[in-house]
């Protein structure tokens, strides 16, 4: 699913910009774009990253999948 439109990015790319190692809205739109334009994405772009973090915290460090 689209998440940035103005960038045309999608969640899958914007999860592997956290994944690897993004941790931030800026680190992300360095990474893909996303989040780069309008800034309509930023509260999904930061549900994101936090959804990671939490993932991180349950997984002690590791990514649950």
């Amino acid at each position: 699913m689209y998440v940035c439109a103005c960038k045309a990015v999608t969640d899958r790319t914007i999860g592997a910009a956290i994944a690897s190692g993004a941790g931030n809205v800026d680190d992300v739109a360095r990474r893909c774009g996303a989040g780069s334009g309008c800034g309509g994405c930023w509260p999904e772009l930061e549900r994101l990253l936090a959804e990671h973090a939490e993932r991180l915290t349950e997984g002690h460090g590791r990514i649950a999948v």
